[in-house]
């Protein structure tokens, strides 16, 4: 039964790691091509990585943008996207596990060079 019960959560928390990854590529992608504009704004990537990631219910507040070099996103600089997720544990076995956290916490990161 634990066995089943370890493949289970295995699983879950390799599809939400997936899901994190792709909004932070998505997010990244979009800071990095429409940061030029005068109309961007960060809430907007942050959107574009909610909407990335539909299984996981991730809120702007779960994804951060940042960028390297100067701290801003011009010609060879990268947008950097973090995105934090925690949730409790599907089934509750680990939470049986003496020493194992109580939820489980992923983090996804996505990177893109600025200005194309």
């Amino acid at each position: 039964m634990g066995l089943v019960l370890g493949i289970a959560e295995f699983g879950r928390a390799f599809n939400i790691q997936v899901s994190l990854t792709e909004a932070a590529r998505e997010a990244s992608r979009y800071a990095a091509i429409h940061c030029a504009e005068s109309t961007y704004t960060a809430s907007a990537a942050q959107n574009a990585g909610v909407d990335a990631a539909p299984s996981v219910g991730l809120t702007t507040a779960n994804i951060n943008i940042s960028y390297s070099g100067s701290g801003t996103c011009s010609s060879g600089n990268n947008a950097v996207v973090t995105v934090n997720y925690t949730t409790p544990w599907m089934t509750g076995f680990p939470n049986l596990i003496p020493g194992m956290p109580g939820t489980l916490t992923i983090e996804g990161k996505g990177v893109m060079r600025c200005g194309g």
